[in-house]
C-alpha cells in the first residue's frame, strides 16, 4: 500500500467540519490547551491516537457501548497470537518471546480511529478522508492495510479470480463482519476466532442448505467446510525472520509463500461449525522466529499445528473442485499429507494430515466437465525438465523476465536479461503523450536484436510471477514470433528441482530480428469504442478487483473506474503466484464460468496493457482465435 504524502495524513476537510464530530473541538478529543499562544504550548498533553490510549474517556462519551467492550476485541488485543505463541514456550522463555510478539505480531492493534477515520498505524496513519468518520471502515485503506497479505489480495483478486461476493453483489468486508462481531469483546482464554461466539459464519446467509435442491449440500451438510467446495487457492507463509535494523526499528520478513490449497482434518472442535475436513493454511512461525530475542525459545513448539483452519475471502459459486466430484475425490494433491509437511512440524500437526485410505473414493458415476482441449497450444508453456534437457540448443534462447537485481543473484545459465516493464526498448516513456503504449515495429525489432533474439528462435521466458513472462511473450507473438513458450513455474520451480543457477551474466550475439507486426493484435480506443455495444465482442478488464470496480485508480490514471460492459476477470486468475499458469482444463473452465468463449473478439485491457498483454498470452496458449490488446487501456480511456 502507497504511503499517503505528509498533507493528506493530516489535512482536515470541510466535510469534516460539517459532521457530527466537526462540531467537537480539537482538544475534546486530542487534550492540549486550545488558548496557548504557540504551537509548542498548545501541543502540551496532546494525544494524537485518543482512541488507543483513551477509548472510554474519548469514544466512550457517545459510543459507551462500543467503547466499552471493543478495548478487549480481537482487533484491539489480537489475544490469540498470544495463545498459540504462548501455548509452545515455557515459563521461562515466556517473556522473551512476548516482547518479540509485542514488536513484531502486535503491530496491527486496531484502534476505532484505524477503522473509522485513519489508515492503522501498522501502514504509517493519516486520515482516509480528511478526518471525516466513517461508520463503515474503508474495505481497501483500513481492512486491506492490516488484511491486505492474504485476505485482502484473495478478496479483491491480486491472487486468484478475487472473491464473488465482491464481483457480482458488490458486498463490502462489513455486510459479513458485522459491528457485533468487530466490537465484541474476546474471552482472555478464546482459542481462536472460530471461537467467538459473535463469529460470522456462512450459514448466516445460507440457511436450511441441507433441505434446498443441491444435492451436494445435503451430502457434505457438517461435514464438510463451506470453503473446501467454494475457495480456490490461497497464500500460504513459511519461515517468518524477525529483527531489529541498524537504526533500531523492528521488522520481519517472510522467507517463503506459495500459492496452494490444502484440505485436512480440522484441528478443533467448534459448536456449531463441527466439521470433519476444512482447509487448512500454514502460518509463518517456525522454532527459530524470535532467535534475536531468544535461542530456543519455543521447548513445547510441538503442542499447537502450523497449519490452521482457514476461510479465504476467494468464495465462486462453481470451483474448479466442486464442478464434479472426482476434481475433489481422489485427488491426493488436494490434501495435506505427510510429505507436505517439514520435519520440525510434523508432531505439530499430528492428526491434520489425510492418508490415501483416508480420501474421499473417486465416484464410479459422475459429471464430465466439457472441457474442448483441441486448440490449446500445449509447446507454448514448457516444464523444468524439458528446459534443463534442451539447454545449450543452437536455436533456444532463454529470457530472464525479472529485474536486473534479482537476476544477478542469480538465474538459469544461459539466461538474458530483459524486463518488460523497465522500457528498455519496448515499451514507451510512461509521462509521454502515449504513457507506455508498446514501441513502434523497428525499436521492437532493433530491441530484440540487440538481445540476441531473431524471430525463427524458439524463445522461452521465466520470471518470478507469471505475468511478467507472459507480458512479454504477448509482444513477441506480436512481433511475429511463434516459437514462444513459458517456462511453467518460473525460476522458482528451477530451484526446486535442484537444477544449477549461476551469477555470471551471459554473453551472446546480437541477431537480426525479422519483425512482422501482427496488426489484428493491437485494439485502440476507436476499436474499443465501435466494439461496445457488439454482441460478437467481449471486453475483458483483468484489473484487480480494487481498480476494475472502481475502488482505486492507477496512478497515471485521472479518476478510478472501467469501461462500460466489460466483463471483470483478473489476470492472477489465470497464473499461478510464482509463475505457474493453471491447467488448460481449470483455464478453460474457468472462461466458460465467465461467458468467454472461443467464437467471439476478445479485447483484453487492463491499466497500462501490460496484464492485459499477460492475459493474451494464455488466451492464445488456449486456442482463442481472435484475442486483442487494448495498449491504450484505462489510463488512454479516461484521461
Amino acid at each position: 500500500m502507497a504511503p499517503l504524502e505528509p498533507q493528506e495524513k493530516v489535512l482536515v476537510s470541510e466535510e469534516f467540519l460539517e459532521s457530527a464530530h466537526g462540531e467537537l473541538t480539537c482538544s475534546d478529543c486530542h487534550g492540549g490547551d486550545e488558548s496557548a499562544p504557540d504551537k509548542e504550548s498548545a501541543h502540551q498533553g496532546f494525544d494524537a491516537h485518543p482512541s488507543i490510549n483513551n477509548p472510554q474517556e474519548t469514544c466512550g462519551e457517545c459510543h459507551e457501548e462500543i467503547a466499552e467492550t471493543a478495548p478487549q476485541s480481537l482487533h484491539a488485543t489480537l489475544s490469540t497470537f498470544a495463545t498459540f505463541l504462548q501455548k509452545r514456550t515455557s515459563a521461562d522463555t515466556w517473556p522473551d518471546v512476548d516482547k518479540g510478539r509485542e514488536r513484531h505480531c502486535a503491530s496491527c492493534h486496531a484502534s476505532c480511529g484505524a477503522c473509522h477515520v485513519s489508515r492503522p498505524k501498522y501502514v504509517g496513519t493519516g486520515f482516509v478522508n480528511g478526518h471525516v468518520f466513517s461508520a463503515q471502515p474503508d474495505p481497501v485503506n483500513q481492512c486491506a492495510a492490516c488484511h491486505g497479505s492474504r485476505v485482502g489480495n484473495e478478496f479483491f483478486g491480486n491472487r486468484g479470480q478475487g472473491d464473488v461476493h465482491l464481483r457480482k453483489y458488490t458486498m463490502s468486508c462489513n455486510d459479513c463482519h458485522s459491528g457485533e462481531e468487530m466490537h465484541a469483546a474476546a474471552p482472555e482464554d478464546l482459542e481462536n476466532r472460530y471461537h467467538l461466539k459473535e463469529a460470522v459464519s456462512c450459514k448466516d446467509c445460507h440457511q436450511d442448505l441441507q433441505f434446498g435442491s443441491v444435492r451436494e449440500h445435503r451430502i457434505h451438510h457438517n461435514k464438510v467446510q463451506c470453503q473446501v467446495c467454494h475457495s480456490q487457492t490461497y497464500t500460504n507463509c513459511y519461515s517468518c525472520h524477525t529483527g531489529t535494523d541498524e537504526d533500531g526499528i523492528a521488522y520481519f520478513v517472510n522467507n517463503l509463500d506459495f500459492e496452494d490449497m490444502k484440505i485436512g482434518f480440522s484441528p478443533d472442535r467448534i459448536p456449531g461449525n463441527n466439521y470433519k475436513f476444512v482447509l487448512l493454511r500454514h502460518v509463518p512461525v517456525d522454532p527459530q522466529v524470535f532467535d534475536p530475542y531468544i535461542k530456543e525459545g519455543f521447548p513445547r513448539f510441538d503442542v499447537a499445528p502450523t497449519w490452521k483452519r482457514t476461510s479465504p475471502h476467494n468464495i465462486q459459486r462453481r470451483t474448479w473442485q466442486n464442478v464434479t466430484c472426482n476434481n475433489c475425490h481422489g485427488q491426493r494433491n488436494l490434501y495435506l499429507s505427510e510429505d507436505d509437511l517439514l520435519d520440525y512440524e510434523k508432531k505439530a500437526n499430528f492428526g491434520l494430515t489425510v492418508t490415501d485410505q483416508q480420501i474421499p473414493k473417486k465416484r464410479a458415476r459422475t459429471m464430465k466437465v466439457d472441457t474442448d482441449l483441441s486448440g490449446v497450444m500445449s509447446s507454448r508453456v514448457v516444464d523444468t525438465k524439458w528446459l534443463k534437457e534442451n539447454l545449450g540448443q543452437e536455436k533456444l534462447v532463454i529470457i530472464d523476465a525479472r529485474n536486473e537485481a534479482d537476476y544477478e543473484k542469480g538465474h538459469i545459465p544461459g539466461a538474458i536479461n530483459l524486463n518488460p516493464n523497465m522500457g528498455e526498448g519496448l515499451r514507451k516513456d510512461p509521462y509521454s503523450e502515449s504513457p507506455l503504449y508498446l514501441e513502434e515495429a523497428e525499436i521492437l525489432a532493433e530491441t530484440f536484436g540487440e538481445y540476441g533474439t531473431a524471430v525463427d528462435d524458439h524463445v522461452v521466458v521465466y520470471c518470478d510471477k507469471g505475468q511478467n513472462g507472459g507480458f512479454l511473450l504477448s509482444i513477441l507473438d506480436y512481433a511475429g514470433a511463434e516459437n514462444i513458450s513459458l517456462l511453467n513455474g518460473g525460476i522458482a520451480a528451477w530451484n526446486k528441482a535442484g537444477y544449477e543457477i549461476t551469477d555470471e551474466e551471459t554473453e551472446y550475439e546480437e541477431k537480426t530480428f525479422q519483425i512482422s507486426l501482427k496488426k489484428s493484435f493491437v485494439a485502440g480506443n476507436d476499436f474499443v469504442k465501435a466494439n461496445l455495444d457488439n454482441p460478437y465482442a467481449i471486453i475483458v478488464d483483468v484489473r484487480i478487483l480494487q481498480q476494475s470496480m472502481g475502488m482505486v485508480k492507477h496512478g497515471l490514471a485521472d479518476k478510478p473506474g472501467h469501461i462500460p460492459g466489460s466483463v471483470k476477470l483478473p489476470v492472477f486468475a489465470l497464473y499461478e503466484d510464482h509463475s505457474g499458469i493453471k491447467s488448460p482444463e481449470e483455464l478453460l473452465f474457468v472462461l466458460k464460468e465467465r461467458n468467454i468463449p472461443k467464437n467471439k473478439t476478445i479485447i483484453l485491457t487492463c491499466n497500462t496493457g501490460n496484464w492485459a498483454g499477460a492475459a493474451h498470452f494464455v488466451f492464445r496458449y488456449l486456442g482463442y482465435p481472435d484475442v486483442r490488446v487494448h495498449d491504450e487501456s484505462w489510463i488512454g480511456w479516461n484521461n
